[in-house]
């Protein structure tokens, strides 16, 4: 008996809709990055990027191939796709993270709003650890404070691994001088706002 003459086309097939699954996926969670720093346990972080962006990209390649070498004639569209999307993801990470950013800081400026003016006014206080920071947590936000510093607040996102991320309310004035200048001390979110990640 000859081979059967139908062609089933690779978008009908589990491979796609894994293949679309995996790419809404990646998307989304480097949209939600900046959440996800505030809520991931430190030791989770690591095993959730190594899940989600180190070993599906080669599974997905190897089933592509494999999956193209079944079906030459739509097979080709699975490893052509996969590939142009890792390859567009690279350039275009920077500006989704940069959008997740300020979506969740958007998110979080009325806590934010509200913890600053009890600092400020001084009806959040207690005992300073051994580098002078006085720290707490409210809902989900975590913050601190240095007593003698009351206009400047650090809104923690994240503290793990040598990366140190966050929002940083200052309404502190700075003015230039001579021999002095104003340093810009991160991302501009909004008056009074600044977003900060560095490594060590």
């Amino acid at each position: 008996m000859g081979e059967s003459p139908y062609i089933r086309p690779v978008w009908r097939t589990r491979l796609a809709a894994v293949l679309v699954a995996w790419m809404v996926l990646a998307v989304s969670v480097m949209l939600a990055a900046a959440r996800l720093m505030e809520v991931t346990p430190p030791s989770v972080a690591p095993m959730l990027l190594l899940a989600l962006y180190v070993v599906p990209p080669p599974a997905l390649l190897v089933w592509s191939f494999w999956h193209m070498m079944r079906e030459p004639v739509t097979g080709w569209l699975a490893p052509t796709v996969l590939m142009t999307f890792c390859g567009a993801l690279i350039p275009l990470s920077p500006p989704i993270y940069d959008l997740g950013v300020r979506l969740n800081f958007q998110a979080r400026r009325p806590a934010y709003e509200a913890i600053a003016a009890e600092v400020r006014d001084g009806r959040i206080g207690g005992l300073p650890n051994r580098r002078g920071w006085i720290a707490g947590e409210r809902d989900g936000v975590r913050f601190r404070f240095r007593p003698a510093e009351r206009g400047v607040i650090d809104f923690t996102w994240a503290e793990a691994y040598g990366l140190k991320a966050g929002v940083r309310y200052d309404d502190t004035p700075c003015v230039s001088r001579r021999g002095a200048l104003c340093i810009d001390r991160g991302e501009r979110l909004a008056e009074r706002y600044t977003y900060y990640a560095r490594f060590f």
